[in-house]
């Protein structure tokens, strides 16, 4: 992801035993761009595990996990992106039922909620929809930190579906940064990430794949080191 967004060439990566864990494989055509095992903790504890993977099939990119956390149902969260990753489609569950949902036109993006109240719709103009990052969701941010490289300045506008709002996200700094997983060492860098003021953080591996996530409210997301 790292050359021009309308010609982007993305590394196919050696497939580990982890990806038993996740849902079916995709299609042979597709191209792998990611998958991996994460766990999920808070204040230093285990809270839970996201299971995740992003590939790439013709002109559109595809990400899928599910996250699974202690004393909630898990939730099984895709988004779909045209090759300069802007939202398409996108979609949590939570167990058989459809949390939110959300297409992307011309003019807008429009988000569907279901909620105990009832049915809602909420749009935002187009230009504001240039990511989605829902907190709680690591893998967003791999795919946050790939558009931020691309985009004019290290900036763009994201919007936050569940929370109901549109965020600036800039990338303010990248750092080379070895990040433990397990008992392993890995060579990675680090992206300092600035959310309405508030700083996230991002480690990828040379390959690009995600390794570790630390969000401002002090949640992290840390790899599965192969073979764990």
């Amino acid at each position: 992801m790292r050359s021009s967004r309308k010609t982007r060439a993305l590394a196919v990566l050696v497939l580990s035993p982890l990806l038993a864990h996740l849902p079916a494989p995709v299609p042979m055509s597709a191209q792998e761009l990611d998958a991996g095992h994460l766990y999920l903790q808070e204040a230093g504890r285990r809270v839970g595990t996201e299971r995740f993977r992003v590939w790439q099939t013709g002109s559109t990119v595809n990400a899928f996990a599910s996250v699974e956390m202690l004393q909630r149902t898990a939730w099984q969260v895709r988004l779909q992106m045209d090759p300069e990753l802007l939202p398409v489609k996108y979609e949590i569950r939570e167990g058989v039922s459809a949390l939110v949902s959300g297409e992307r036109f011309p003019d807008r993006v429009r988000f569907h909620f279901a909620t105990p109240e009832g049915e809602r719709w909420k749009e935002y103009p187009v230009q504001d929809a240039a990511a989605i990052l829902e907190p709680g969701v690591a893998h967003h941010y791999l795919v946050l930190v790939h558009a931020l490289r691309e985009a004019p300045g290290g900036r763009l506008k994201a919007i936050l579906p569940l929370d109901g709002r549109i965020v600036t996200v800039r990338l303010t700094e990248e750092t080379q940064e070895r990040v433990s997983l397990g008992e392993q060492s890995v060579d990675g860098t680090r992206y300092d990430v600035d959310i309405e003021g508030a700083r996230h953080r991002v480690w990828l591996d040379a390959d690009d794949r995600l390794l570790r996530v630390l969000d401002a409210g002090g949640r992290e997301a840390v790899r599965a080191p192969a073979g764990g």
